[in-house]
């Protein structure tokens, strides 16, 4: 765990950092304590852009970006809008930023939080954070799971899409993937589980395709951990369960089962609300029907100890569904929805519950 040591001294404070020491000027405006940023770019070793024209600074570092503006109290980390109780300064020749600016550009750059200790500010590592997904492909191998009506397999789409998702997910956020299974190969419901749980993941996706008897059914729906509540829920729950055939038979003992209600309400909100962001950016992103968040009691989501859901991306019983499906161009804009999804509850995520 990295610490680092804020301390007053007169006009200036001391910042401990990886071992160094380094001195940040502070002073007053407008009754507010203010601190130089030029100095706190030299601890952290972002880069600062002026944009004259604009009145805009951008600061850089490892990929992200924030963007401010002196006197405005709103700013852009990322793609995300901040509004601060006081806005950064800009006095001669210098950028100052209030002390929730400063806490806010360590937690997105860093990763690291700020604690008052007395005269002193104590900052680490963030507890809550999102570094590796367990990515399942749902079915596999002797599981064909839903069959199209040209015979498209569930079990092959589920896979192509895992693969893309896990590539964007590294690419774009640096998440570590790992995915239940890579081949088409048929891998038990419950040890589906205990892969998302030995490897000390954050989150647990399942990706699927829906079915129904009638052809016009179409949408994108995503399920978490709960009984489920709806006719339609129960059925989609009894055809994602019925892989359970395949597997032999395990004597489930009663503490295990109580872990596993535990952990159902432990990560209930969580997982609620990683399920609603994902539902309205995969929508959006294949322009198809919203069908809402569910709940469902599937065997592949329970034992798992993390925010987990199970995505149903799109009708494959459904023909223009199907035909969607196969094209690669749609497999892709499927990946770049849950990857809007994940960014979002990522960083809800990190912001909300590392206070």
């Amino acid at each position: 765990m990295t610490l680092l040591l804020i301390s007053m001294i007169l006009s200036s404070m001391t910042l401990g950092y990886n071992n160094k020491s380094y001195e940040i000027e502070h002073k007053n405006i407008d009754k507010f304590v203010y601190y130089n940023l030029n100095d706190i770019k030299k601890v952290v070793g972002f880069e600062i852009v002026g944009e004259p024209a604009t009145d805009r600074f951008i600061i850089k570092y490892d990929g992200k970006r924030i963007v401010l503006i002196p006197d405005n109290q709103w700013a852009v980390f990322d793609s995300n809008i901040v509004n601060f109780p006081i806005p950064p300064k800009f006095k001669k020749d210098k950028l100052w930023i209030p002390l929730p600016f400063l806490e806010e550009l360590f937690l997105h750059f860093l990763k690291l939080r700020i604690h008052k200790k007395g005269e002193k500010f104590v900052t680490n590592e963030a507890i809550h954070t999102i570094r590796k997904i367990v990515i399942d492909p749902g079915h596999g191998g002797k599981d064909p799971g839903a069959v199209g009506p040209t015979k498209l397999y569930e079990k092959t789409i589920a896979l192509k899409i895992s693969k893309l998702v896990a590539e964007l997910l590294e690419k774009e956020l640096g998440i570590t993937c790992l995915l239940t299974r890579d081949t088409d190969v048929f891998i038990p419901l419950r040890k589906r589980a205990l892969i998302a749980n030995k490897s000390k993941a954050d989150l647990f996706l399942s990706i699927h395709c829906n079915a129904h008897k009638s052809r016009e059914k179409h949408g994108t729906e995503v399920y978490f951990l709960s009984p489920a509540k709806t006719t339609w829920a129960r059925a989609v729950e009894a055809r994602e369960n019925a892989s359970i055939k395949w597997e032999e038979k395990e004597q489930t003992g009663d503490v295990e089962s109580i872990l596993w209600d535990l952990a159902q309400t432990e990560f209930l909100k969580e997982s609620n609300d990683l399920s609603g962001k994902l539902v309205n950016s995969l929508s959006g992103a294949i322009k198809t029907k919203n069908r809402g968040v569910k709940q469902a009691n599937f065997y592949v989501l329970r034992g798992v100890y993390m925010p987990a859901c199970l995505l149903e991306i799109e009708f494959i019983s459904n023909r223009k569904g199907e035909k969607n499906l196969r094209n690669k161009k749609y497999q892709q804009k499927v990946a770049q929805g849950i990857l809007q999804g994940v960014r979002e509850f990522k960083e809800w995520y990190e912001k909300n519950l590392n206070y």
